[in-house]
């Protein structure tokens, strides 16, 4: 065999060695892609964990959860707590609809969230100038899906009027 036959062998077996190199990198690629998205998914269904687990195990605050959230009766600190509540669940939302958009989670991680939002806590006027006020501060496209889902007919331009955090110019409360 002459120099020159070698070195075709060499050359195809080093350009088999980079194929097979290549579809070893694709592979573990894919494997990585695949563990991120379960760790994030992880990541986000814990804090849903959390959440169930301290209302499991703290009967005040699941006194509060069970209470009519529209109810002319709830105090100013009671509506505050609703609002930080709210908040979270929105921004819990919004970060699962920023994931899936990237394609970073399965594709009924959003729905569960808007699914639990439909089941009524958001139909409450206290929720509703919360989404009067955070809409105003996310993206475009989040704002429109999140009102296409929970709010189909729109809310009024008003309903932040009665968030207990609200101060309008004529009234300092």
């Amino acid at each position: 065999m002459s120099y020159l036959e070698l070195g075709a062998i060499g050359e195809l077996i080093a350009a088999l060695a980079t194929v097979i190199t290549l579809i070893y990198l694709s592979k573990q690629i894919h494997t990585n892609n695949k563990l991120a998205i379960s760790n994030l998914e992880n990541k986000l269904n814990s804090r849903v964990y959390d959440r169930r687990f301290t209302v499991a195990r703290d009967k005040e605050f699941a006194k509060f959860l069970a209470k009519d959230w529209g109810s002319e009766e709830l105090t100013k600190a009671e509506k505050t707590q609703i609002t930080q509540y709210v908040t979270m669940l929105i921004i819990d939302a919004r970060e699962v609809f920023l994931q899936d958009k990237l394609g970073f989670v399965s594709d009924g991680l959003l729905k569960a969230r808007i699914n639990v939002l439909k089941m009524g806590i958001m139909t409450n006027p206290t929720a509703k100038s919360v989404w009067a006020t955070y809409k105003r501060l996310v993206e475009p496209e989040f704002a429109n899906y999140f009102e296409s889902q929970i709010y189909p007919d729109g809310i009024e331009d008003d309903a932040i009027k009665v968030n207990p955090l609200y101060k309008s110019k004529d009234n300092d409360n």
